[in-house]
């Protein structure tokens, strides 16, 4: 996880959303990993429109349509919620896992947003690292406790988080599928046993 810079290094000097002084530009190698951190949430996303289709069945084209037509996170959140929650049965294994995969998205969308509405930087004396600020802490004084040191761990952690989030949602569209690889439920008991979705069942 990120920290901030004023427990990375308080007294670090720092440079934040000046135009033409690009800290994407002297940190080439993090700017990759910053779009890839996106592009893997954009696969969650593709995912998560497999998904809802999957549930609502009928006409795929038209559950598409429906589900791009909805332009905010929340609303495309609330139509899965609501397509799930029609089909599956109350305390059942399957809602358990949904509620759990759509926890972890929600908590991941969080990380996207930062990276694409947060302010970048970079501080001289990191030199592998890239900051990143709410706008809302640049409107007078930084507040160093907001401003969060990135390093390349930070960025292959939120890939990896969003590759497994990818392998959750397919796992239980198969379920829904009733694919040939769930017989006796051995779908259900592989993300059962996964640590990211027990810690997100309600004990």
């Amino acid at each position: 996880m990120p920290n901030p810079i004023s427990k990375v290094m308080p007294s670090a000097s720092i440079v934040m959303g000046n135009v033409g002084n690009s800290p994407f530009s002297r940190h080439p190698d993090l700017a990759l990993l910053v779009a890839e951190s996106i592009s893997s949430w954009s696969n969650v996303e593709n995912f998560l429109l497999k998904l809802f289709v999957q549930i609502l069945g009928g006409n795929k084209s038209l559950a598409t349509d429906i589900y791009i037509s909805l332009e905010s996170q929340a609303a495309k959140t609330s139509a899965i919620n609501a397509a799930a929650r029609s089909i599956l049965k109350m305390e059942s294994d399957e809602l358990k896992i949904f509620k759990a995969i759509m926890a972890i998205s929600k908590a991941n969308v969080k990380n996207r947003n930062k990276l694409a509405h947060w302010t970048w930087g970079y501080s001289p004396d990191l030199n592998e690292a890239l900051l990143l600020v709410d706008p809302k802490a640049t409107i007078s004084e930084y507040d160093r406790s907001k401003i969060y040191v990135y390093k390349k761990i930070d960025f292959e952690s939120i890939v990896e988080s969003n590759n497994n989030l990818c392998h959750y949602i397919q796992l239980l569209k198969f379920v829904f599928m009733n694919h040939s690889a769930n017989n006796n439920n051995e779908l259900i008991t592989e993300l059962l046993s996964k640590p990211e979705i027990i810690a997100k069942i309600p004990k």
